[in-house]
């Protein structure tokens, strides 16, 4: 993404998707699915800003939905990430996950409830970049640690 920001001949990157909305059609389940399918609420999230997409604001939701998730949580915190990057009063990372993971451990302390935290990261993260992967490296290393 990265080598392609400021050329505006590279069109974004976008997802996957069918050509024709009817094919997603619920009546049309059966043509494609075993099951009927189930509607869920789901709500999408997203990181981008300056550095990663030229943008002139920030774009924060996956943080924001973090801190309410995890605020929130009553018996325990599952969080899957490669990118699970989080150093309380850092200059140069600069989200509050640690801070907020700290507040909820102490909240469940001080109320002596049983809860859990579940960290989960991938032996290495998943590009071929070795400075880019040392780097994250250290600076998960420096979250858990």
């Amino acid at each position: 993404c990265e080598t392609y920001l400021k050329n505006d001949s590279y069109p974004f990157l976008l997802p996957k998707s069918y050509d024709d909305v009817e094919d997603l059609a619920v009546e049309n389940w059966s043509d494609f699915l075993e099951s009927e399918p189930f509607r869920v609420n789901a709500q999408c999230v997203r990181s981008i800003g300056p550095w990663s997409a030229g943008t002139k604001s920030e774009e924060s939701s996956i943080h924001n939905t973090y801190i309410q998730m995890i605020d929130a949580a009553k018996h325990f915190i599952y969080i899957e990430n490669q990118f699970f990057i989080t150093i309380a009063q850092d200059s140069v990372v600069r989200n509050q996950l640690a801070n907020v993971l700290f507040r909820r451990i102490e909240r469940a302390h001080n109320n002596a409830e049983k809860f859990r935290i579940y960290v989960v990261l991938p032996l290495l993260p998943g590009f071929d970049n070795t400075n880019a992967v040392r780097a994250v490296l250290y600076f998960i290393m420096c979250s858990i640690t």
